[in-house]
């Protein structure tokens, strides 16, 4: 029975680190324009999220922890969801912008560029606050 106990433990810290995944919604699908989008299987959003990652130079993980910064160097929000189009080409970045609201908005992809910050791969965009602001706001997919 004792050699039960290490393997049942170390399922539950498996099953907990599961849990506590920031990719839960992470990679999203918009079907056709005007349909709401929907989450991808986990397969296919590891694959399009790291083949999204690659084109802009970054890991999946540098991608999705990437912060939003203006070319002034301010902060203005970080990445919180990758939009693909049906062919599964990268065509938005879900920003939850800095600020009072946790507004999330859609920034196409053709507007950010990827940066080195002293190590550290965010993006950079030429939109200012209110030209973010302005962009389409963000509705999670329905589960």
């Amino acid at each position: 029975m004792n050699r039960f106990v290490p393997l049942a433990a170390l399922l539950c810290l498996a099953g907990a680190a599961a849990a506590c995944s920031d990719r839960d919604d992470d990679v999203v699908q918009a079907p056709a324009p005007g349909v709401a989008p929907a989450p991808l299987p986990d397969r296919q959003a590891d694959a399009a999220a790291t083949n999204a990652a690659l084109a802009l130079g970054m890991t999946r993980d540098q991608l999705e922890d990437a912060d939003l910064y203006s070319r002034a160097n301010v902060d203005l929000g970080d990445v919180e969801t990758l939009v693909l189009d049906a062919s599964g080409a990268l065509t938005h970045l879900v920003i939850e912008l800095e600020g009072p609201g946790d507004i999330k908005v859609q920034v196409p992809v053709a507007d950010v560029a990827p940066i080195d910050r002293n190590g550290d791969k965010d993006l950079v965009t030429d939109l200012t606050p209110g030209q973010l602001q302005a962009l389409p706001a963000w509705t999670p997919p329905a589960r």
